[in-house]
């Protein structure tokens, strides 16, 4: 999906990926939840870290035998956790009873979630506690839990968050389009540039939540995945081009650096003070403020030009306004830069202005 990965914060980029996957549909892993939560059993089942599962309790008995999940489903019978590797490659112990610190903070209710709850806390192993009375499935990392949903359930907000996405992206485009006028003319405000980062921001992490969706789905996400990449496609180099047009450093690294930032603002703190404070500005500021723009975002969408060209471009200019002045008279300056093509760039510029 695009290079969200590149710039997503640590905690942004998904606690439970690892876990996701690992219990996705079409794993095995999967298919023996799906027999325990079939038959009505409860689990404990400890995935990875198992040193330290091990010094958290104590009894149960050694299995040491290659997973499948029959076995799974069969030991899942027994009270106590279950304990595999890392990769569900082998089942190492079953019945084992767990004997994490008490006084770990849990919100968790039932015995089995708090126990997981607070065995993830305390160790680095993914933790799955199915109950059997509530018939609630819970995945856990770090103290941390989500809920595994069936696959309808989840083909329903996939769709629904697919929807959403269509949505977003429909509005940010129609705000690109009138950035790039008023970018064009040179009248951005401060007011512009956070309406369009806000836009980017909120797209991005809508697109992380509905990812999740299609996660579980496994092997099972067929359309919905191909119809994300379809609509985040060119985002996220978008959003930090962005950036990079109104930073007070337009470095690549710090442009990645202020959109993990901007990722984890909530909506209640995307104030205009905020915003411009992470893109280096200090002091009091005024929606209508005015700013130029580097011409980053713009100039990317001239094709025969790779990254290294638009960078050496930007440099000469120093804005997209000192770029379209000299359009005026025939790109005088462009001879002044080591490019080839010269004579395109100067037609594909021109000809992108007219479709704007």
């Amino acid at each position: 999906m695009d290079k969200a990965h590149t710039i997503l914060p640590e905690n942004k980029s998904d606690l439970f990926d690892v876990a996701i996957k690992t219990v996705a549909s079409g794993t095995p892993l999967r298919e023996a939840l799906d027999f325990i939560i079939s038959a009505q059993n409860g689990a404990l089942i400890c995935i990875g870290d198992v040193k330290n599962i091990l010094n958290l309790g104590n009894g149960g008995f050694r299995i040491d035998m290659p997973f499948t999940p029959q076995r799974l489903f069969e030991l899942s019978k027994m009270d106590g956790a279950i304990v595999l590797n890392s990769d569900v490659s082998q089942i190492v112990c079953a019945n084992f009873h767990l004997n994490p610190d008490p006084s770990s903070v849990t919100f968790e209710t039932g015995m089995r979630h708090r126990s997981a709850s607070r065995t993830s806390s305390q160790t680095e192993a993914i933790v799955i506690a199915i109950s059997k009375r509530r018939t609630q499935t819970t995945i856990y990392r770090n103290g941390q839990g989500i809920t595994l949903e069936g696959d309808e359930i989840l083909f329903s907000k996939g769709n629904q968050g697919i929807l959403a996405l269509q949505h977003a992206k429909n509005t940010l485009e129609r705000s690109v389009m009138r950035q790039s006028l008023i970018e064009l003319d040179d009248l951005i405000t401060i007011a512009d540039v956070i309406n369009l980062l806000t836009r980017y921001t909120n797209l991005i992490n809508l697109a992380g939540e509905t990812e999740r969706f299609i996660n579980f789905l496994g092997k099972n996400s067929g359309l919905l995945r191909q119809q994300l990449e379809e609509i985040m496609h060119g985002v996220t180099d978008a959003f930090l081009f962005t950036i990079r047009d109104y930073a007070t450093s337009s470095s690549e690294r710090d442009a990645k650096r202020i959109a993990r930032a901007l990722l984890l603002l909530p909506r209640e703190e995307q104030s205009p003070q905020n915003v411009m404070a992470l893109l280096g500005f200090e002091g009091e500021i005024a929606d209508e403020d005015r700013l130029q723009a580097r011409g980053f975002r713009v100039i990317s969408r001239i094709s025969v030009l790779d990254e290294a060209a638009t960078a050496k471009i930007i440099e000469e200019y120093g804005s997209l306004s000192a770029i379209v002045s000299d359009s005026k008279d025939g790109f005088d300056r462009l001879s002044n830069i080591d490019l080839d093509n010269v004579r395109a760039i100067a037609k594909s510029f021109m000809q992108l202005r007219n479709t704007l």
